[in-house]
């Protein structure tokens, strides 16, 4: 007993003061309460909106999406389609410069041709060695073909130029198309995630600014850029192709109209030539007969001239035997006169005939000479008449020569 008496006595409240607690404890949790239902109330409404807002705001970034990725492929088929042209352009132009390469590849048969008819003709002798129609023509011949080969030439330096252009827009657009793609491809990765995704996950900073990003105009205006460039390269290369075309014909035409000249310039030589080598032919056979009949003369002329001299020896005789008469039988009769005259008859008749006899040998001289100059001639004119038909024979090459339609119908 005496332990108890050893603790202090507690402190003990009114019963006012405990009713006091009481309604002060009620008190405080009927406000506790009431803020609570008015958070609870504002949570609701907070939580109702917020959801709201961000269903909303998910399903207009949706839609964004939705409407991004139908420009995305608006702008993939249009360059897709942009690509295919660029390529089928590409394939065209590369077909047409196969043919200006055929047709500056199939004038090289033509002017080997030419040089080779030019050197034939160069072969010529004497006076054939002339400047005549023909070469003329051939000279035309051998410049048209390179005018031809300076313009197709032209057009194969333009045309790969072109072709490069084409090329590195036809890279740019792949770029373009392939970039799309992938944006396609991610732009509809991210339409299709839910809130259930199971790729979802929070990332540091995904609300940054890019250093290379571009607004919208920007983009659409590079597609855009792409695509119209493209058009007119290829417009350009469409029209080069007509030109290419063109050229073509017209230089086979050129060509063809040259070949033409060339050929009637030929033809009327050739005629030219024989005629003069026939001419020449009726010549010799009349110079060779008049030489042999002028040689017959010149032996006739010889043997009348030696003819003479026994007349004239018997003249002499008589005269000089009768110079013997004796006396006054040394007379001048008539025997005698008639004696003088006739050694002076033999003699004019000796020098007539000598001075015949020597015009008759220059004379055949002459025809001598000239039968060789005519001889000469003649040989030269077979010749150039040989060497201009075997010209016509290498020339009959020139019809296996491809019309401009065969150049260009594998376009």
């Amino acid at each position: 007993m005496a332990a108890f008496g050893s603790f202090s006595n507690p402190t003990k409240f009114t019963v006012n003061d405990w009713k006091t607690s009481n309604m002060v404890m009620s008190s405080t949790a009927e406000r506790q309460m009431d803020a609570s239902v008015q958070v609870r109330q504002q949570s609701t409404v907070l939580r109702n909106t917020t959801d709201n807002k961000t269903a909303w705001t998910q399903h207009s970034t949706s839609s964004d999406l939705a409407d991004r990725i139908g420009d995305i492929t608006l702008w993939r088929n249009t360059l897709n389609r942009t690509k295919e042209e660029l390529q089928n352009e590409i394939k065209h132009l590369k077909k047409t410069r196969e043919c200006v390469e055929k047709a500056f590849e199939a004038k090289q048969v033509p002017m080997d041709i030419a040089f080779e008819c030019q050197g034939f003709r160069e072969e010529r002798d004497g006076n054939d060695l002339v400047r005549d129609e023909v070469e003329v023509q051939l000279q035309k011949e051998v410049e048209v073909i390179e005018g031809t080969n300076n313009v197709l030439l032209n057009k194969l330096n333009e045309s790969y130029e072109q072709l490069c252009v084409l090329q590195d827009i036809h890279q740019l657009v792949t770029a373009d198309l392939t970039d799309k793609t992938t944006a396609l491809n991610l732009d509809t990765d991210c339409h299709e995630l839910e809130n259930s995704s199971g790729t979802l996950g929070l990332h540091k900073d995904p609300t940054r600014i890019m250093r290379n990003i571009v607004n919208p105009d920007t983009w659409e205006a590079f597609s855009s850029h792409n695509k119209d460039k493209s058009e007119t390269e290829m417009k350009l290369s469409v029209r080069l192709r007509e030109a290419m075309n063109q050229s073509i014909l017209q230089t086979t035409s050129d060509l063809e109209a040259q070949w033409t000249a060339t050929n009637y310039a030929f033809r009327k030589r050739l005629h030219e030539v024989e005629q003069a080598v026939r001419e020449l032919e009726w010549q010799k056979g009349n110079t060779e007969s008049e030489i042999a009949a002028l040689e017959k003369e010149v032996d006739r002329l010889k043997e009348c001239i030696a003819a003479k001299v026994p007349p004239l020896m018997v003249a002499h005789t008589r005269l000089e035997e009768r110079t013997k008469r004796p006396n006054v039988e040394l007379c001048r009769d008539t025997p005698q006169y008639q004696l003088v005259e006739e050694v002076g008859q033999v003699k004019e008749s000796q020098h007539l005939l000598q001075e015949k006899l020597v015009m008759a040998e220059q004379t055949l001289g002459t025809l001598q000479r000239n039968l060789e100059q005519i001889t000469s001639d003649l040989a030269a004119k077979k010749q150039s008449l040989s060497l201009d038909q075997q010209c016509m024979q290498v020339r009959e090459k020139l019809k296996d020569h491809p019309s401009g339609e065969e150049l260009i119908k594998t376009n």
